[in-house]
């Protein structure tokens, strides 16, 4: 929020731009407040890897990149530690893990994210842990003999 004024509130959004509202209809709307009762926030980064990885070797990979990165990456909060659920779980043709982190405040999340998301693409790459992609069978009928 930048300006509170008898008609009018201004709040600069993420891509820094201005929305002006009108104070009516924010009396009568709900709003989250990011700032409280605490700036701090859990940041989670989604993760899926091929069915052939180990869990346990994911898992590993993901805490050490992240403490790395929490001594690295301006915003992102060694304490609380980092945690990794196989949460969602089983996907189609994929284990999907999540990362959960702390962030200093909502406005680090983004940064944070991107450094994560490159430090995990490198990591996975150099231990041979491999992104799945969706593949289909196809069957398809010989219909020469329905001729």
């Amino acid at each position: 929020v930048e300006d509170i004024s008898w008609r009018t509130t201004r709040i600069r959004m993420q891509p820094n731009n201005m929305v002006i509202v009108p104070n009516n209809k924010l009396s009568q709307s709900v709003l989250t407040n990011y700032h409280l009762p605490v700036r701090q926030m859990v940041l989670q980064v989604p993760v899926s890897v091929s069915y052939a990885s180990d869990p346990d070797v994911v898992e590993q990979v993901l805490l050490e990149e992240a403490r790395q990165a929490a001594a690295e990456v301006p915003g992102l909060l060694a304490d609380p530690a980092p945690l990794v659920r196989l949460l969602p779980g089983f996907g189609e043709s994929s284990l999907n893990f999540s990362l959960l982190c702390h962030v200093r405040e909502i406005g680090d999340q983004y940064p944070v994210l991107a450094a994560l998301n490159l430090r995990i693409l490198k990591r996975f790459r150099k231990e041979g842990i491999a992104f799945p992609y969706p593949t289909r069978t196809v069957y398809l009928n010989d219909d020469r003999t329905a001729r």
